[in-house]
């Protein structure tokens, strides 16, 4: 089994089954057109039909691409946990994957794991996926186990090189007909995903959640509330949480008829990441440390600047006077009024 750690050109011209990993599992795949290998996982897998096989695809746009219709209500969920484990059941309208449908549904994600998106990006093709193991026994996490017990499945192997275990953690997954359904609760929450999906929350990020975000967070909701507008508004740091919001922050927001004094700092985590619709941070430097420690939040996070349209980092005024405090408001409230116009337009 020739196992790649990088795209290369001849990638794209291998068929057969392979070996990937999604960024949670190890799987097996193949292409979604290639009837012929799609046959042998399930022989290989002792399974009768294609049940438990979810399509891969790259992008979110794949899904038009491939005539799948999503309903509007479902346009931000996608937004905000793709790429990511929550796999989505939608009606194969078209039949555009007849090899892996299921009574006319297909199950669909965007995977965690960026060698496997460009990979699939680079044959054009979606991929089927399933876990590596035989039909009714527990999946296979370790990827020396499975060069050994499973070697002689795999013509390839499409896996990062620093991966040698998986995690085992199987995607959530959900069904919309009208309404929310659960099919499968695992790594992200029912509940969580049905607050998103009557509300998208905005995160504003700073260095420690007492200066900068705390004025952005308080100052956009002011600009929702008096709007009637559904956007759950929140803001965290690198640093620790509990912290109340700096005197001069406080007064600041004051002076402008915002009263923030029951603030309190958070701290960023997985939660509020991946709960989070859209991430607004205050520079450059506090997105790269997002996308560092949480690199699927790569499409919903953006600075403060670069979202709105204009340019520089807003500068930390920590330690200094009300007049600095001030100037940092302004270039805040400047920067979320035009985020504000162009949400809602």
């Amino acid at each position: 089994m020739k196992i790649y750690n990088k795209i290369t050109k001849n990638l794209k011209n291998l068929s057969g089954v392979h070996l990937h990993y999604t960024g949670n599992m190890f799987g097996v795949g193949c292409s979604v057109f290639d009837e012929g290998s799609i046959k042998n996982i399930r022989e290989l897998k002792g399974k009768k039909d294609s049940a438990g096989f979810v399509v891969l695809i790259s992008d979110f746009k794949w899904l038009e691409k491939y005539n799948i219709n999503v309903p509007p209500e479902m346009v931000k969920i996608l937004q905000q946990y793709w790429p990511g484990n929550l796999t989505v059941i939608f009606p194969d309208t078209e039949n555009s994957f007849r090899y892996v449908a299921v009574d006319g549904h297909v199950a669909i994600r965007v995977p965690q794991d960026e060698l496997l998106r460009n990979y699939i990006k680079q044959t054009g093709s979606p991929i089927i996926s399933t876990s590596v193991n035989l039909s009714g026994s527990h999946p296979e996490t370790d990827f020396k186990t499975i060069e050994n017990k499973f070697g002689s499945w795999f013509d390839f192997a499409v896996v990062p090189q620093s991966i040698s275990w998986a995690k085992g953690v199987p995607s959530t997954i959900i069904k919309f007909d009208k309404e929310l359904e659960l099919i499968r609760e695992s790594s992200i929450k029912f509940s969580q995903i049905k607050c998103s999906l009557k509300i998208s929350r905005i995160l504003f990020v700073c260095t420690a959640n007492i200066c900068r975000s705390p004025m952005a967070e308080y100052y956009f909701k002011k600009l929702v509330e008096e709007n009637g507008l559904n956007f759950d508004v929140k803001s965290a740091g690198f640093l620790e949480s509990n912290q109340p919001i700096s005197e001069n922050s406080r007064l600041v927001l004051l002076e402008n008829g915002i009263d923030a004094s029951a603030h309190v700092s958070t701290k960023i985590n997985e939660e509020v990441i991946y709960g989070s619709w859209l991430i607004l941070t205050m520079t450059e430097s506090h997105k790269l440390g997002i996308l560092d420690k949480y690199p699927n939040a790569k499409l919903k996070t953006f600075t403060l600047s670069e979202f709105s349209g204009l340019k520089k980092d807003i500068g930390d005024p920590y330690g200094m006077g009300l007049k600095e405090y001030r100037k940092t408001y302004e270039l805040i409230k400047q920067r979320c009024d035009l985020i504000f116009d162009k949400l809602t337009k």
